[in-house]
């Protein structure tokens, strides 16, 4: 078995034993024993129960990068564009593995490792705004504001949004009919 495929493997077993256990309430016996590989075997592909989280969010959130801009594809709108990202949204939001990245984020302190999880999970996504926002200034859709900062706006927006929905256990439709609600403000003040 190469490499690569003993490490998912790995992160297939591991993200199972998150999803029943938490990410605090697994342990790296629970890991060995539900992919039967040793702990050594674990050990010489992941430093640590957080590499191997990190690896399943760089590789889930690298696939949905890659969803998203396939969807962008050939839209012209920078309305359209932003609501195309909301509805994305609304379909990833249940995803566990996203309440299981709250849990990590609340969980680890190492400074290092929050870094690597930003930059798995919002610098791509923060491109992709960043972009449409850019685009929107550039056919004259958007007021002129900085960009940075508005898709810095845009994503604390949909995070908040995200982490409420989370925390109080609303149902999905409070958190479309927010979502939608959100974008509608947002694109009603940066629009020309």
């Amino acid at each position: 078995m190469e490499k690569t495929s003993k490490k998912d493997l790995i992160a297939d077993a591991a993200l199972n034993c998150f999803l029943s256990s938490g990410y605090s309430g697994t342990s790296m016996d629970e890991i060995v024993k539900a992919s039967g590989i040793s702990k050594g075997g674990i050990y010489w592909h992941f430093k640590s129960k957080d590499e191997i989280f990190l690896y399943i969010i760089q590789k889930r959130f690298s696939d949905w990068d890659q969803d998203l801009l396939a969807r962008l594809k050939g839209v012209d709108s920078t309305k359209e564009a932003l609501s195309k990202f909301v509805d994305f949204f609304l379909e990833i939001i249940v995803a566990p593995l996203l309440a299981l990245t709250y849990e990590f984020l609340l969980y680890t302190k190492d400074k290092e490792t929050l870094d690597r999880v930003y930059k798995y999970t919002n610098r791509s996504h923060k491109n992709v705004i960043l972009t449409i926002i850019q685009d929107g200034i550039n056919n004259g859709e958007l007021k002129t504001f900085d960009p940075e900062i508005t898709a810095n706006v845009f994503i604390g927006i949909i995070e908040g949004i995200s982490l409420q929905w989370f925390t109080q256990h609303n149902d999905k439709k409070t958190l479309e009919r927010s979502a939608k609600t959100a974008l509608h403000i947002f694109f009603t003040g940066i629009s020309k």
